[in-house]
């Protein structure tokens, strides 16, 4: 699995933000939760409930990828290779949820915060709360990966 790939969907959303003295994202978490919830409803639509449960357990996990890993490991090759596809699907250019992720970074492109990190994790837990496992797997895999 190429997590370089589904990471560099994220770069962008998250590098919207720059160090400012006062952050207006920092403002608008719940705004910015559900808007970027939204660019996976499509997607969603597509796991199978044995996938979402794996992305839900991702999406809280302290070492994502290692559940991530573990659950490949449990799936026969069909499964994993299905899962392998629709993740990595998210990262294609001319993918429904790219486009939606694209056009959500250019719109709050100049929005800024106080501290990228906490507002990544802000983000992380709204997505959470919300019910957004797809988004908040990958934000966990993006926040967390080398830790």
């Amino acid at each position: 699995m190429n997590w370089i790939k589904m990471t560099l969907v994220f770069v962008p959303v998250l590098a919207m933000v720059s160090s400012c003295a006062e952050g207006s994202a920092d403002k608008k978490v719940p705004e910015l939760a559900s808007e970027m919830c939204h660019c996976f409803d499509d997607f969603s639509k597509s796991v199978s409930e044995k996938e979402m449960a794996i992305f839900k357990d991702v999406s809280t996990a302290e070492q994502p990828q290692k559940v991530l890993t573990e659950a490949f490991a449990k799936m026969d090759t069909e499964e994993a290779t299905g899962l392998a596809e629709k993740m990595k699907s998210i990262g294609d250019r001319n993918s429904a949820v790219f486009k939606c992720l694209d056009a959500f970074d250019k719109k709050h492109g100049k929005e800024t915060t106080t501290d990228k990190e906490k507002l990544t994790e802000k983000l992380l837990k709204k997505l959470q709360s919300n019910q957004c496992s797809i988004g908040a797997a990958i934000i966990n895999l993006s926040l967390r990966k080398g830790k």
